[in-house]
């Protein structure tokens, strides 16, 4: 039986390209990963419109309880509410699917507390406005951004498709991450679900002495922490190897 210690179900935004196949390299043996999709585009309002899609997304995943546990798994998207957005957005889906849930910002959240980090730097794949917006999300948490920078911070919001964002290489993000990285961070941040980043978290840690936490890595760990499997799963940085 695929699965038969766990099975991991994933609302995904529906031009995501990356995060499928990152949570398929990195997941241990005898846990399988299910996903369904949500209609999506790359700006503000896209993001906010996600929302009414999450109900239907739940029951898909939950349908006979095929998943132990589900993951909405958006970066900005599951924050653009407020302080407290992905919690309220668990709790949707937690009381709908009848299993636990979480967000990948309830994910970076608790990776973020076991890391025992405050201050962060982050690299994203994001236009300028997205940036700006998750900046100031991020403080709203309680977090000090030392420094945030997006791949596409140039492009105007009407030109960006969230398909650029799948086809930059892993390069991309380890670039992205040094830029960032000061004397200030104490860990580096690599947000977005679509970011290609997990090949390159260990040698990031490596060169900067930092700790990096991704936003699909995150929302594995967290997933199967929740579900308390405690394996530890080597090449994909400290996150998930230690904690």
């Amino acid at each position: 039986m695929y699965g038969e210690r766990a099975r991991i179900g994933l609302i995904v935004p529906s031009s995501n390209t990356v995060c499928e196949p990152e949570m398929v390299a990195m997941r241990p043996e005898g846990v399988a990963t299910y996903a369904t999709r949500i209609l999506f585009e790359p700006t503000i309002k896209g993001l906010k419109a996600m929302r009414q899609d999450v109900g239907r997304a739940t029951l898909e995943l939950s349908s006979e309880g095929i998943c132990d546990i589900i993951a909405f798994c958006c970066t900005v998207g599951s924050m653009i509410g407020g302080a407290d957005y992905d919690k309220k957005l668990q709790h949707f889906i937690q009381d709908k699917a009848g299993v636990p849930a979480l967000t990948t910002t309830t994910a970076v959240r608790a990776a973020f507390n076991a890391l025992r980090v405050h201050h962060i730097a982050v690299a994203t794949p994001y236009t300028r406005e997205i940036n700006e917006l998750e900046k100031k999300l991020l403080a709203d948490m309680g977090y000090d951004v030392t420094q945030i920078k997006g791949c596409h911070e140039d492009v105007p919001p009407e030109k960006f498709k969230n398909d650029m964002i799948g086809r930059l290489p892993p390069e991309r993000a380890y670039q992205m991450a040094l830029q960032v990285s000061n004397a200030q961070n104490e860990a580096i941040f690599v947000s977005c679900t679509n970011f290609r980043a997990i090949e390159n978290i260990a040698g990031l840690e490596k060169e900067t002495g930092k700790p990096v936490v991704s936003s699909n890595q995150a929302t594995l760990w967290h997933s199967l922490r929740t579900l308390g499997i405690k394996d530890p799963i080597s090449g994909f940085g400290q996150l998930l190897q230690y904690h």
